[in-house]
């Protein structure tokens, strides 16, 4: 592991994205969010090809700016959140809840099984659901939703 940032830059070549480091190596690394959900912007690991820790930055402000939107582009990336903005029909069938919602990528349709382990509720206001696919759908204020929104997350959350 590395222990200092200086001198520590990203580059994207062959498709990969590769950590060069003070010592003159060169490390395929794919950055990941320490905490994806609720430290977003925060602390930024870097993990070779074993899924081990190269480096641990407390922000992607310690890198070099074309570092930083080297490593911006690839967290952006691996993290897409589509944000729900309408909610146009939900149901409950055998204990899976089927949903039907305007995002800001479109509309969607997806199927979440259990809420209470794929419904993370932030505060009272703002929540994370993961899907049965691994997708996840942000819902920043649920009282920005309209009512007929907010009575359909209500039925099957």
């Amino acid at each position: 592991m590395v222990d200092k940032t200086r001198d520590v830059r990203l580059l994207r070549r062959d498709g990969l994205v590769y950590l060069y480091l003070p010592d003159g190596r060169e490390v395929p690394v794919r950055p990941v969010w320490a905490r994806p959900i609720s430290g977003r912007g925060g602390e930024v690991c870097f993990l070779d090809r074993d899924k081990r820790e190269v480096l641990m930055l407390d922000s992607l402000d310690e890198l070099d700016e074309e570092s930083r939107c080297i490593a911006e582009a690839e967290l952006g990336d691996r993290y897409l959140i589509a944000t729900i903005t309408r909610v146009h029909r939900t149901e409950v069938h055998f204990g899976n809840r089927y949903w039907d919602v305007d995002t800001d990528l479109g509309r969607r349709r997806f199927v979440m099984k259990d809420p209470s382990k794929h419904v993370k509720k932030m505060d009272d206001d703002h929540m994370i659901i993961c899907d049965s696919l691994g997708n996840h759908y942000e819902i920043p204020s649920l009282s920005d939703l309209d009512e007929t929104s907010r009575a359909q997350v209500d039925k099957v959350t």
